[in-house]
C-alpha cells in the first residue's frame, strides 16, 4: 500500500497495515469434555476474498492423560495452510506439523505448554469469523486450560 504526500489514510487502510490481533486476557478452563468448543476470546472477523498471514501462540495446561486438541471454525469456502510447532500427543520432542483448515491437532499435556502456528488463511466470497476451538483430546475429569497470554494475529497480504 502506498500513500502520496498529504494523503490521509482511512481507518480501513490503517487496519490493513496494522493487522487484526486478539490477546487472551483470562484463563479459560474445561473439565471432562473432548468436544471442540469455541474459545471465548481468540477469534477475529475477516473480510471476503482476502489472504491473511497468520500467527498464533497458544499457551495451555492439561494433564498428560487428556492432553489437548485444537481446531478452528471459519467462513464457508475459506482455506488455510500453516505449520504448527508443538509436542504431539504422546510425544516427547518438539515437532512441526503441516496443517490445513480442517486439521485438528492433538498436543501433549503438561503444565505451561505452548505451541506456535504460522501460515496463511484465504477467505472466499464469504466474510465471517476465524475462531480457535479446543478440547481435551481424551475425555478426563481434570482441568484443561488455555491461558492468558495466548494470541491470534492476521495481517492482510497487499
Amino acid at each position: 500500500m502506498t500513500f502520496a504526500a498529504g494523503d490521509k489514510p482511512t481507518a480501513a487502510q490503517i487496519e490493513d497495515i496494522r493487522g487484526l490481533r486478539v490477546y487472551k486476557t483470562v484463563v479459560e478452563t474445561i473439565i471432562s469434555s473432548s468436544t471442540l468448543q469455541n474459545d471465548d476470546e481468540l477469534f477475529l472477523s475477516v473480510a471476503a476474498s482476502t489472504t491473511y498471514r497468520f500467527l498464533a501462540r497458544l499457551v495451555y495446561t492439561s494433564g498428560t492423560t487428556p492432553d489437548i486438541k485444537f481446531g478452528f471454525t471459519y467462513p464457508t469456502g475459506t482455506t488455510a495452510t500453516y505449520t504448527l510447532l508443538g509436542i504431539a500427543s504422546g510425544g516427547a520432542t518438539l515437532s512441526a506439523f503441516h496443517q490445513n483448515e480442517t486439521s485438528v491437532s492433538a498436543l501433549e499435556g503438561g503444565t505451561g505448554q505452548a505451541c506456535l502456528m504460522t501460515g496463511t488463511w484465504t477467505t472466499s466470497t464469504t466474510a465471517g469469523v476465524i475462531q480457535l476451538q479446543w478440547a481435551q483430546n481424551t475425555l478426563t475429569a481434570s482441568n484443561t486450560q488455555v491461558l492468558a497470554g495466548s494470541f491470534l494475529e492476521l495481517v492482510k497480504f497487499s
